[in-house]
């Protein structure tokens, strides 16, 4: 055939996959690639295109192979383990997360592409074919096992059965949940959330909750999602930083509380040697402190911090985590990325700010 092409970059994955990551970074150096700091590729992992760019602090986890012509990777992108992404263009935003074991390629024409925004998820075992085109904005997450389906042609045109080729659009902050299946020429509008085996076909409005098969909206605004005032938003955190300093504890992490003040200590012992580290985190439920200046590692914050007080907080080295916006400083510490993996669990995945 004229067009036919390996099922498997089994070439480059002989001769580049099995080199250690700062050989194999070196050698895509040469190629022209652009690869950030603190870039890790692991075992068997190749990258192969024409244009590559690779972010700062992502990576590809074992026997892991991505393919196309254009290729943008994101700052702290992670791709898990024996994934294969195979598309001509391929653009995966900022903080994004794909895990272990995705397919996303199949059939495609020249302008397919595959467009994943900032701080998405992709979970493990689900199949995405952008046949034209699949694009999935900000914030949104793919659940176990779904398929996002860019085409549906088996059958003869010529026998008058449907032969469909078309994009499928996902908004921003977009919750599909397990075994969801989307097909061609979807639209799901910004904030929707699509309930377990269901079936997505056409358009489904923003801001609302979609099941059945096929889908159809069953709640929306006001009653999806609820309207949330001031008095929950500040019990929910507090609750939520009581829940986290428990599990820290049981981790055999101290944890002391002195009012919306809390210091983290870890001790480690190895080789006969001790050592112990702490980190001071201030928790604003309630505005932010009278003296913001006062030296804390993490400013967790509940309404907007002000970018003044983000920039001195830069440039004193101490972590910030704005709730109401999203968004978290770049640089980090230790406590602090736990903390921020923690609110993962309650829906907050942070934008990371320069």
């Amino acid at each position: 055939m004229l067009t036919a092409k390996a099922r498997l970059p089994l070439r480059e994955i002989i001769l580049i996959g099995i080199w250690p990551s700062p050989i194999k970074k070196l050698i895509y150096r040469v190629l022209g690639y652009t690869i950030g700091k603190g870039v890790k590729l692991g075992f068997g992992a190749v990258i192969c295109g024409k244009s590559v760019e690779i972010g700062d602090h992502a990576s590809v986890g074992f026997a892991t192979a991505i393919r196309g012509v254009n290729i943008r990777i994101g700052a702290h992108v992670q791709i898990g383990a024996m994934t294969f992404i195979d598309s001509p263009h391929i653009e995966i935003g900022d903080g994004t997360k794909i895990n272990e074991q995705v397919y996303v390629g199949g059939l495609q024409f020249p302008d397919s592409r595959f467009t994943v925004g900032r701080n998405c998820l992709i979970m493990q075992m689900s199949y995405i074919n952008p046949c034209r085109s699949i694009t999935i904005g900000d914030d949104s997450g793919v659940g176990v096992d779904c398929l996002l389906i860019g085409h549906s042609s088996w059958q003869s045109k010529f026998e008058g059965y449907p032969v469909a080729f078309a994009p499928i659009v996902i908004g921003d902050s977009v919750a599909l949940a397990w075994r969801v299946t989307v097909l061609p020429g979807t639209r799901i509008g910004d904030g929707a959330t699509i309930g377990a085996n269901s079936l997505v076909k056409e358009t489904i409005p923003p801001r609302c909750l979609a099941v059945g098969f096929p889908a159809r909206v069953v709640a929306k605004s006001p009653y999806f999602p609820r309207v949330v005032n001031e008095d929950e938003k500040v019990q929910y955190l507090n609750e939520i930083v009581q829940e986290m300093l428990g599990y820290l504890r049981d981790s055999g992490i101290s944890c002391r509380e002195e009012g919306d003040l809390i210091e983290v200590t870890v001790v480690k012992r190895r080789w006969g040697f001790r050592t112990e580290k702490a980190w001071r985190m201030r928790v604003a439920a309630d505005g932010l402190p009278e003296d913001s200046r006062e030296p804390v590692d993490l400013l967790l914050c509940l309404h907007q911090i002000p970018d003044q007080l983000r920039s001195e907080m830069v440039r004193r080295k101490q972590m910030w985590i704005d709730l109401e916006k999203k968004e978290r400083s770049d640089f980090g510490n230790d406590l602090g990325e736990e903390v921020a993996q923690y609110l993962k669990r309650y829906g907050v995945r942070l934008f990371r700010m320069p």
